[in-house]
């Protein structure tokens, strides 16, 4: 299914931040992505999930696209975001999802692009990394592994985080026609490019917690176990429908075969 071998250059790029009650942390984060000059960003989108704050306030002040979803739900947020891109009269090339409060991504999403921009992907995923004691917490890493794992056995993938800081070509996350309405929406994303035959790497991302409130999910043991489960629980699923699908190809194929 991939086809990187266009040649290199500028793709147009925009960035996807869903929120729910993130109004101290976007004046800051948005200020950073304005200030980073990563070359072909055009198009900043936040998502307002709900929020009871002024988040979206916040955000339309920095000047981001700003669109509401209702629905609770980051893969909600994130599939609200993609259809306000898709009405665009151009949509990007190359879109790049970020969390409100990780306020190192702006000084790495040139980083992130990198491999896209040079032709030599089709999705990247920032491999969060922290010095002792300043990384994901303990109980939000063990879900992250445990589905890492499966997906090194299934498909040799060699990425080594399902972190959401990540950026995909447009065309590809088309193709994924992703649906999870949650936290499973970073393994379905993974696990249906593998299976596409897209070509998905990795590279290095500063990672810090937060500084101030609470993060959604591992923020608390009760928040990154739920959604440790919907990640483990997407996983299976769509490694399940992933078999089905082939052995209905595979049989199709057979009949095709007989039938010449």
């Amino acid at each position: 299914m991939s086809d990187i071998s266009r040649s290199p250059g500028p793709l147009r790029a925009a960035v996807l931040i869903p929120a729910r009650n993130e109004e101290e942390a976007l004046p800051g984060l948005l200020a950073a992505l304005a200030a980073s000059n990563v070359e072909g960003l055009e198009t900043v989108v936040v998502v307002d999930n709900g929020s009871t704050d002024g988040t979206a306030s916040a955000a339309h002040a920095a000047g981001a696209l700003v669109v509401g979803e209702p629905r609770p739900g980051y893969g909600q947020a994130c599939q609200r975001g993609l259809a306000a891109l898709a009405a665009l009269d151009r949509p990007p090339d190359v879109l790049a999802f970020l969390d409100a409060d990780d306020y190192q991504a702006p000084g790495q999403l040139g980083e992130l692009l990198h491999p896209i921009q040079a032709g030599l992907a089709d999705m990247v995923v920032g491999v969060r990394t922290a010095p002792a004691g300043h990384g994901v917490r303990w109980h939000a890493a063990l879900g992250n592994r445990l589905v890492l794992t499966v997906l090194r056995v299934l498909y040799g993938d060699t990425t080594r985080d399902m972190g959401p800081f990540r950026a995909i070509r447009w065309e590809c996350l088309q193709d994924l026609r992703l649906d999870d309405p949650n936290y499973g929406w970073y393994v379905q994303m993974q696990v249906r490019a593998l299976r596409r035959g897209w070509k998905v790497t990795s590279v290095p991302v500063s990672f810090q917690r937060r500084t101030h409130g609470r993060s959604k999910v591992s923020g608390s043991l009760t928040g990154s176990v739920a959604a440790g489960w919907v990640m483990l629980r997407t996983l299976f699923r769509e490694v399940l429908q992933g078999t089905r699908g082939g052995a209905e190809r595979d049989e199709n194929q057979l009949r095709a075969d007989t039938s010449s």
